[in-house]
Order: structure tokens, then C-alpha cells, then sequence
């Protein structure tokens, strides 16, 4: 079956297969044979040419951020019509996946921002992660500061869309 995912704000095709429960991922004519344990609470543990990585995944509303490696990639299923929806909506709003501290706020209000750019630094599980952008436009609120405790779902930052 092929699925189409949004990965850090770039449209990817998956194609995806099990066969004797392993998994069977093809992206971009490269294949990739995995293992999946689930370890719970959103832990999954994955073995692929023979390395095991530990992955830790959080909802963010209908996206997921997947810690990997000390590194936070956000993955959603691609749905052109909530895509609409957000766009008229006025903006994306950055969210904490998972409880945590605030390190560090990258940018300040009014700020211009590019998909993909830092915008907050925040440590949960002893890793730090750079919450990014997910579209270009202006920082229109910045809800936390540095060394502030947050809940999962709390709103960190929100963006008003360039055009």
C-alpha cells in the first residue's frame, strides 16, 4: 500500500508492506527492511541492517513528533482537505508533544521564519529538541519562557502564514 506522509513540511510517498511480520519500507526507490517492538507509553524499538534505534512518539493534534537520536521530526498523514482548513484558519500553532522545559525561545514576536527554521529549544527525557517550523511567516505569539515547565499540548508558539 502506498502512503503519503508530510515530513518536516515535505510531501514523502511511502510504500509499505509486511511479509513474516517484518516491515518492508520503500522511499524514493529506497527499500528498508525493519523490525517494530513496541515498548509502550510510545516507545518503539527498531532494528534495520542490524542497527537498533529507540523512537519515542508523541501526538501533536494529527501530527506525530518521532525523537530519534536526539533529533525531533514531525510526520503526518498528507490530507489535502485539513491542509485547506489550516491554511484558512489563520495559522499552525507549535505545541509541546510531550511534557518538558523550555531552554531556550529562538525567536521573538514579529520575527519572519522559514519552514524548517528553530524556534524554541525544549529538553523532555533528558534530550533536547528544536521545535521547528512547519510553515514561513511571521511569529505572531510566543506563549512560554526559557526554563518554563510544560504540558504536553500546551501552546508554544503560533505563526500567521506568509503568503
Amino acid at each position: 500500500m502506498q502512503l503519503h506522509f508530510k515530513l518536516d513540511g515535505e510531501l514523502v510517498a511511502v510504500d509499505v508492506a509486511r511479509e513474516n511480520g517484518r516491515w518492508n519500507l520503500t522511499v524514493d526507490g529506497r527499500s528498508l527492511d525493519l523490525d517494530v517492538e513496541s515498548g509502550g507509553d510510545g516507545e518503539w524499538l527498531l532494528t534495520a541492517g542490524g542497527r537498533r534505534r529507540r523512537l519515542v512518539v508523541a501526538a501533536d493534534g494529527a501530527e506525530r513528533q518521532v525523537f530519534c537520536e536526539g533529533r525531533v521530526r514531525r510526520l503526518a498523514l498528507h490530507d489535502p482537505d485539513l491542509e485547506d482548513e489550516e491554511a484558512a484558519g489563520g495559522g499552525p500553532s507549535v505545541t509541546a508533544a510531550m511534557p518538558g522545559k523550555i531552554v531556550r525561545v529562538l525567536v521573538a514576536e514579529g520575527d519572519p521564519v522559514e519552514v524548517g527554521q528553530a524556534l524554541i529549544i525544549m529538553e523532555s527525557m533528558k534530550m533536547e529538541t528544536d521545535l521547528t517550523a512547519a510553515v514561513a511567516g511571521t511569529v505572531a505569539r510566543i506563549a512560554v519562557a526559557a526554563e518554563q515547565v510544560v504540558g504536553q499540548g500546551d501552546l508554544l508558539v503560533e505563526i500567521e502564514p506568509g503568503e
